[in-house]
């Protein structure tokens, strides 16, 4: 069997909460009139001479010397946590936090009643045979200890809870962002080859479309460098993508043909930055195999129920297995389950006519970005 790595912390002392020590005050000061009122009743039904004020004196003091003593608890359980420490240091720590409560509580209780006594004019106070008084009391004592130390185990068990959870919360959050973010940002480094290339070929015939071109590449750089979320509109969306389709223009010329089909209305729709992009993306490097060809790419994007749905097709090859993979599809996949959790999907098929489709189906949700 596998030995517990128990700690020893520092011993530490407790803080006390000037709030939860008078709300403690006054349930004590409360609970001794009722104790003060029931033994007052009971010594006048057994027809005792004794005063009322003596049961009051002898609970007051009593939940005076107890009420101070409160912090010997909250020490012992802070210190000697259930579960956390060896069971030798929490026997030792716990009895002997027990003992000295014991021994403080009577010994206060003694002192505070013969010092009201004298006051009062009543003579000396007559404790009892501490041989029989002081186990009575410290039965009593060991019960409210451990009353009070199993409070306070209790509420450190629930705030370490709700700090373990409010911390794996925040991480859960800062990972999903941060993957998010890394999925967001990560441009496929075939794109930027190719973009390159382009701009190369492009500056030596026609300097002023070399001009824009570069200006595309820079806003397409910018936005993956915006530390603006994971999400944006669709219309940005929109703007990134014919940023994309310059590059596309310029570098297949008539070869490939792309058209939008974009319904009215959906512009501030919330969705993955780039989707579209990347689906265009893909679309075409599954049809890089068959040159002298017009492929003909159509984006398609509109309001369903309480659903988006984001489709580009092709009338190219198609994917050559049942489930197409590659750097933007997978990036989508994961950008999908991290953002909406199982309530958005991708999915990517064959066209019975040709070609290949893949489809997002998202929450119609407004973006506040």
């Amino acid at each position: 069997m596998e030995t517990p790595n128990y700690q020893t912390p520092a011993w530490q002392w407790p803080q006390i909460k000037l709030r939860w020590a008078l709300l403690a005050g006054g349930f004590f000061f409360l609970n001794a009139l009722r104790l003060a009122l029931t033994v007052a009743l009971d010594l006048r039904a057994s027809g005792s001479p004794t005063p009322w004020q003596k049961p009051l004196v002898w609970e007051m003091t009593s939940a005076l010397v107890v009420w101070a003593l409160i912090p010997l608890a909250q020490a012992a359980a802070q210190n000697a946590p259930w579960k956390r420490v060896s069971w030798k240091r929490f026997v030792t720590i716990h009895l002997g936090a027990a003992a000295i409560f014991w021994a403080i509580h009577v010994a206060g209780m003694w002192s505070l009643r013969m010092v009201a006594y004298n006051l009062a004019g009543w003579g000396a106070y007559d404790y009892g045979d501490m041989v029989f008084r002081a186990p009575m009391e410290g039965l009593k004592d060991l019960m409210s200890f451990a009353a009070f130390t199993a409070v306070f185990q209790a509420v450190d068990i629930r705030r370490r809870r709700q700090e373990r959870d409010l911390a794996a919360a925040r991480l859960e959050s800062e990972l999903r962002e941060a993957r998010l973010q890394t999925l967001s940002a990560q441009l496929d480094p075939h794109f930027l080859f190719n973009a390159l290339n382009t701009l190369s070929a492009v500056m030596f015939d026609d300097l002023a479309k070399a001009d824009r071109l570069l200006g595309d590449l820079g806003q397409m750089l910018r936005d993956g460098l915006e530390a603006g979320g994971s999400s944006w509109t669709m219309d940005r969306e929109l703007a990134y993508l014919a940023h994309y389709l310059a590059f596309v223009e310029a570098r297949f010329g008539d070869r490939v043909r792309v058209g939008l089909d974009i319904a009215a209305g959906i512009g501030n729709l919330c969705v993955p930055r780039f989707a579209l992009q990347r689906l265009v993306e893909n679309a075409l490097k599954h049809n890089e195999s068959k040159p002298g060809q017009v492929l003909h790419v159509k984006v398609e994007a509109r309001r369903e129920g309480d659903s988006a749905r984001l489709a580009v097709s092709d009338d190219g090859a198609g994917f050559t297995s049942a489930d197409p993979s590659g750097l933007g599809l997978d990036n989508l996949r994961r950008s999908l389950e991290l953002l909406h959790e199982g309530r958005a999907s991708l999915d990517a098929h064959n066209r019975d006519g040709g070609g290949a489709e893949v489809v997002l189906n998202l929450p119609a949700e407004a973006s506040h970005g």
